[in-house]
């Protein structure tokens, strides 16, 4: 995983060559730094300001894809005429049409069900709580303290295993967060797959993708696969499929900046206007 300033050259070149290019970035940790609460992320103003110049850029496509709730997504974003991709890919919005992922939807009633159950179990815990985001469930414990974590882990895993063993669900692991969602072959990468087919992307299309956590290695894979930049945000030292660095957003804040800059038509860059 290299610096992806030290490679910029190079990458510019590449931008500056693309026909089209399309931008994934996920909010938590990338465009917004973590917070102690998901109603607390807050994303820059500066960022946002980013955003919306890259949307005007005629060659360039901005996607937000998250594990928040699609309207959830959007409010803390809140910059139009972006694609937004909420629920680990099982529902988006944007230029293509909208979409929802036809199992997720009938995964509902059980997803109710056991939230109720995750509640019981896990909110006994000082600190710890679980999201219901309609299609999957969240199980926060950032502000579990250390001595508390592993009553947690042995109530959590008392109260998924029947639902895990009948493979209902799968869980994914991320930062002081348990991803739970319905036991269907779908995630981030593939939702990003979906995207740029109904973007008609083809091998002139630069497929670019920023994320911070677990929940982002599938998109990470689908874009080295289709010949794009992955860019890991934050410890240089994690295991990752991405082949670029970042180290936390406010560098991402820098280089959607550059970003811009490169994106930009050459007369428009070589004159000034």
């Amino acid at each position: 995983m290299r610096p992806l300033g030290n490679a910029w050259p190079r990458l510019r070149r590449q931008l500056q060559a693309a026909r089209y290019v399309c931008l994934f970035l996920d909010f938590d940790g990338t465009l917004a730094p973590l917070a102690e609460h998901p109603s607390k992320a807050r994303m820059p103003d500066r960022a946002r300001a980013l955003l919306k110049q890259l949307r005007n850029t005629p060659r360039v496509s901005v996607g937000i894809v998250s594990g928040r709730r699609l309207q959830d997504l959007k409010r803390c974003v809140c910059v139009r005429g972006l694609s937004y991709i909420g629920n680990h890919g099982l529902e988006a919005e944007g230029p293509y049409g909208r979409y929802l992922h036809p199992l997720a939807r009938r995964s509902r009633p059980l997803l109710k069900q056991l939230a109720r159950k995750l509640r019981r179990a896990v909110e006994l815990i000082p600190g710890a709580w679980v999201e219901d985001k309609e299609l999957t469930l969240s199980v926060h414990y950032r502000r579990v303290s250390i001595t508390h974590r592993p009553v947690l882990r042995r109530n959590f895993r008392n109260a998924m295993q029947p639902y895990e063993d009948k493979r209902h669900v799968r869980v994914c692991r991320g930062k002081a967060i348990w991803e739970i969602r319905p036991d269907i072959r779908w995630h981030k990468g593939l939702a990003i797959r979906w995207a740029l087919r109904r973007m008609h992307a083809n091998r002139s299309t630069l497929v670019i993708c920023l994320g911070d956590d677990r929940t982002d290695e599938d998109a990470f894979h689908v874009v080295n696969h289709h010949g794009g930049l992955s860019i890991f945000v934050g410890r240089r030292s994690t295991r990752t499929a991405a082949r670029y660095w970042l180290k936390n957003p406010r560098e991402v804040q820098k280089w959607l900046a550059d970003l811009c800059h490169a994106c930009q038509p050459l007369n428009a860059t070589e004159g000034g206007a």
